[in-house]
């Protein structure tokens, strides 16, 4: 059978590690509209590690400016992504580099990271500019876990807080997860790890995520870092455990770097950009 993209060659996305494409993260997104209680500031130094992490963030026309140097040094650079340092959706100037960056090459496969807020009412401008693939950080289900993973939200323009929060997040996440994939956009969900919160309805949300269609999950372990640095990460074996019983739901994606949102290259041995 033959494997496509994003299930071939896309290295956040495929099984088989070869013949994998070069992807680069443009750090664009500034804003956020929600706090992650596992999230600290994301503008760090290089040395940094972790999802969002970035030197800076970039105008769109210092990313596109950027982006032409890489493609120029490599052949193999074949994607462009958005992830950080705050949400994509949440910033104008996601959609603007987009564009550009679709004018200026036309073949060229584009990803975008999100916590799924406004995945729904994005899906159309995604697809206008050829957004092939998702990925939608969603962690729980459960609104009682959900008010520990967040602090607030901005959702449709209203700061939300406490128990109105643990509802309206995992189901504006799921409505944006089966919109997006509903219009032929590939979707991932990455969900963190925090055994001592949400261990043991991770399985379920892998139920709901699939039920929503998505096609794949990548369970990834807590960095412990903003509020919840005192917060233990999984040990591996936890982890693998958890890989292992969720694949009988949903395919999982077990090569995760938990990159940064300024990179260029193959996870592992990406590097940087300037």
């Amino acid at each position: 059978m033959t494997v496509s993209f994003p299930h071939a060659h896309h290295p956040c996305w495929s099984a088989v590690r070869s013949d994998l494409w070069e992807r680069i993260h443009l750090p664009i997104a500034k804003e956020c509209n929600v706090q992650c209680n596992f999230c600290s500031n994301q503008i760090s130094s290089c040395h940094s590690v972790g999802p969002g992490g970035c030197q800076r963030t970039m105008t769109p026309e210092e990313a596109l400016a950027t982006l032409t140097e890489e493609m120029e040094r490599s052949e193999n650079l074949h994607i462009v992504a958005i992830s950080g340092p705050g949400e994509p959706l949440f910033n104008k100037e996601t959609f603007v580099t987009l564009q550009k960056a679709r004018e200026l090459y036309p073949n060229i496969r584009m990803c975008l990271s999100t916590n799924g807020l406004l995945l729904s009412n994005s899906v159309s401008h995604l697809i206008a500019v050829g957004v092939d693939t998702v990925s939608v950080s969603m962690s729980a289900i459960r609104p009682e876990t959900v008010r520990k993973l967040y602090s607030w939200a901005m959702v449709e323009n209203k700061m939300v807080r406490g128990p109105e929060l643990g509802h309206l997040i995992p189901e504006f996440q799921l409505a944006g997860i089966q919109a997006a994939t509903e219009n032929g956009i590939n979707v991932k969900v990455n969900t963190v790890l925090i055994p001592s919160l949400n261990l043991q309805e991770i399985p379920n949300l892998s139920r709901e995520i699939k039920k929503a269609g998505a096609t794949l999950q990548n369970i990834i372990p807590l960095i412990p870092r903003g509020t919840m640095s005192d917060f233990p990460a999984p040990t591996r074996k936890v982890l693998n455990k958890m890989r292992e019983s969720t694949e009988r739901i949903i395919p999982q994606f077990n090569h995760c770097k938990q990159c940064r949102s300024d990179v260029v290259g193959i996870p592992g041995c990406d590097r940087t950009l300037t």
